[in-house]
């Protein structure tokens, strides 16, 4: 069964779907309306037995919200993640049409609100043609996964990505997730204004049921906490006093007016008063630069140049072992992020002796069976 859901995250607080698609070969096309459903009382968890395997394209953003609502695939197929398999780049459902079919969809509601009811015909015929296509593409992937002799790594993919979104992840200190975070460098205090208005702003969001970014803008939460305004005036320049505003670029901007209202509600005391929390902490309650050290040992070093100096010797194992990825992933014909995060490596490079037990490290980072079964032989080629 061919699945796909739209939310409306540029506009609301929630990420819930509010339409679901699902075609299966030979019916029609249906869409669900799912907040009527859910208050009418419905059971939607019922959807999950529509089919024994969900075609979704990009389901990594889908599934946490189908756990939302109760609902749980048997199974799933994903054709973005598909392509990756086949060499090709992470791409839209649009392009994904375009290789593998030789259509291509417009994508002109892509930014649509899709809370608003009634919705639109030319909506509901954009929502309805995400799904049309995917189970031709799914037995033309499907094909090409076996001749590849990668499908069962495929499947493995699949049950893992499956297995995370019903579990559910939170990030730690997603406040630190702030756009330009970094121009803040080691400024404790300006970082604490950050974690202050980002809660405050939260709160806010969540309360009306309005997109963060409709709240205050991540840049003006950095200017504040670059300047940290100590009167009115100052506070006035960063421009927290005024309504979030959407450049008009298209049609579809009209839509973010109807939630002006909404707005009005957004009171600028609201920052100051967290600026204010901010600059009254005590130096040792402010955060840290860096996130929290890792699991495994002290936070790792991006810059290269950090590398050299410190712990030269531990630089050239990273280098060798880059090589070493870039090479296998280039007989795989797939790309070596895909093959294993350079996150990954960094950290294990970086704590672990020369001899250390690699799998066991992947394992506890939760790396999947497929990529263990090629990457832990590469590095243990590599000497490493």
């Amino acid at each position: 069964m061919a699945v796909d859901a739209e939310r409306a995250a540029m506009y609301r607080y929630s990420h819930a779907n509010y339409i679901v698609q699902m075609k299966k070969r030979g019916t029609p096309i249906f869409l669900f309306d799912a907040p009527a459903l859910l208050s009418l009382g419905a059971d939607l968890s019922r959807l999950s037995a529509l089919a024994p395997r969900w075609v979704l394209h990009d389901s990594i953003q889908d599934i946490p919200a189908f756990r939302q609502m109760g609902i749980v695939p048997p199974a799933i197929f994903d054709t973005q993640v598909a392509c990756l398999f086949l060499g090709m780049e992470r791409m839209g459902l649009s392009r994904c049409t375009e290789a593998f079919l030789g259509v291509s969809l417009e994508k002109e509601f892509a930014t649509a609100d899709w809370s608003l009811r009634p919705l639109p015909r030319p909506w509901r015929n954009y929502a309805a043609l995400d799904v049309e296509f995917l189970l031709d593409i799914e037995e033309l992937q499907e094909r090409a996964l076996r001749e590849k002799g990668m499908r069962k790594w495929a499947e493995d993919e699949f049950s893992t990505i499956l297995q995370r979104g019903v579990e559910g992840r939170e990030r730690p200190d997603p406040w630190r997730g702030v756009a330009n975070i970094n121009a803040l460098g080691p400024d404790r205090r300006g970082l604490a204004i950050v974690k202050e208005l980002w809660e405050a702003r939260d709160r806010v969001a969540k309360e009306l049921d309005l997109a963060p970014g409709l709240v205050i803008k991540d840049e003006t939460i950095i200017a504040l906490a670059l300047k940290k305004p100590k009167n009115e005036r100052e506070f006035r320049e960063t421009g927290a006093e005024e309504r979030v505003k959407i450049e008009r670029t298209c049609e579809l901007d009209a839509l973010f007016d109807r939630y002006i209202p909404f707005q009005r509600h957004i009171k600028p005391k609201i920052w100051k008063e967290a600026v204010e929390r901010a600059m009254g902490l005590e130096p040792s309650s402010l955060p840290m630069p860096t996130a929290p050290p890792h699991k495994h040992g002290a936070s790792v070093p991006n810059s290269m140049k950090i590398w050299e100096k410190r712990h030269p010797e531990r630089l050239k194992r990273l280098e060798r072992a880059m090589q070493a990825v870039r090479k296998a992933a280039r007989s795989l014909d797939i790309a070596p992020v895909f093959l294993i995060s350079p996150r990954l490596l960094r950290e294990y490079f970086w704590m672990e002796p020369a001899g250390g037990d690699f799998e066991k490290f992947l394992r506890s980072e939760g790396v999947n069976d497929w990529r263990l079964s090629v990457i832990v032989k590469v590095i243990e080629a590599s000497n490493l």
